[in-house]
């Protein structure tokens, strides 16, 4: 499976492009109330919240209640018990990634679907996909993998590489600067998107204006490796066949 980073207009880190899919058809409306401004619970731990992402001296980013790098699936287990999910996803002709997804995230009044990317090398990645005793479609062009238990046990012990998340409620631009603040770096990301840089933080958002937002973090060093330089260099393909094409038109 391509990386998601090097696909147009969609950009993340280690191949979450199948489970990403699989949110986008199973969305259900919610709202989200606190990124729209309604008052938070009291009790509501603020660390877990998508707008609190902050990295430390080291370089370590807490986002939605992780560490990237620190974090392993088997302490996101111990909160998520089995709404977590674990698999293999991979497209037709892909060798297909590690990843982890919890379809109904909620905490404090904030919805939606979040993806994990594995810190899982290829080879540990097929030999996964070989063992498995198990598999379904997605869509007409990806499957998932079910996880031999060995291998679930194998996966609950890798770190967290980066998440994705997808809000249950569509934002827009002003609600996204008052609570991440104004991106380093501006991104066109196809038409009427636009990606959102905030590589200190490790934090990127594909701002959309017909479809949810996308929200990104990996750790600070490795953003321009998993996040920006993909990014470009998907914006560039795009714009090479966008070139070609126009110059094979009969005129």
């Amino acid at each position: 499976m391509k990386p998601l980073l090097q696909r147009p207009y969609v950009p993340f880190l280690i191949a979450l492009g199948s489970a990403l899919l699989v949110i986008v058809v199973a969305f259900a409306p919610a709202v989200w109330q606190t990124l729209t401004g309604a008052a938070p619970p009291a009790a509501v731990d603020e660390s877990s919240r998508p707008w609190q992402v902050q990295a430390d001296a080291q370089g370590v980013v807490s986002a939605f209640g992780m560490r990237l790098p620190g974090t392993t699936l088997e302490q996101v287990r111990r909160r998520w018990g089995d709404e977590l999910q674990v698999a293999v996803m991979a497209r037709r002709g892909e060798p297909g990634a590690l990843e982890a997804y919890i379809d109904s995230y909620r905490d404090g009044g904030i919805t939606g679907k979040m993806v994990l990317a594995l810190d899982a090398t290829p080879a540990q990645v097929a030999a996964m996909r070989e063992r498995s005793p198990r598999d379904q479609p997605v869509d007409a062009d990806a499957r998932r993998y079910k996880l031999h238990g060995d291998d679930r046990d194998s996966a609950l012990a890798m770190q967290v590489a980066g998440l994705s998340f997808v809000p249950a409620a569509q934002l827009d631009a002003a609600t996204l600067t008052h609570r991440f603040g104004t991106p380093t770096e501006r991104l066109p990301a196809g038409p009427g998107a636009e990606q959102w840089l905030y590589p200190e933080r490790g934090l990127a958002i594909l701002l959309h204006e017909q479809t949810r937002e996308l929200i990104q973090v990996v750790a600070p060093s490795d953003f321009e490796r998993l996040l920006r330089a993909p990014l470009l260099q998907a914006m560039a393909a795009t714009a090479a066949a966008s070139a070609a094409a126009t110059a094979s038109t009969p005129r």
